[in-house]
């Protein structure tokens, strides 16, 4: 999605201009968002899918010791 060209400033001091949501610093290889707003949104989005991630495992690990490792240990 274009939108209107917009100068941009990198946490490393490098400037440049943006015309998308999310661009890259050529110095420093870190995302800048067009809008402020869109760091948070993928913070809370890169969270939201590592609990889920974790929640996977955890149910996964669950299920093997209770059905697969507590009776093939206790026979």
């Amino acid at each position: 999605m274009s939108l209107k060209p917009k100068q941009v400033t990198c946490q490393c001091g490098h400037t440049f201009t943006s015309s998308r949501d999310r661009a890259w610093c050529e110095h420093c290889a870190s995302a800048v968002y067009y809008h402020a707003k869109d760091k948070n949104k993928h913070k809370l989005n890169h969270i939201y899918v590592t609990g889920v991630i974790v929640a996977v495992i955890s149910f996964l690990t669950y299920v093997f010791m209770e059905l697969i490792a507590s009776p093939l240990l206790s026979l």
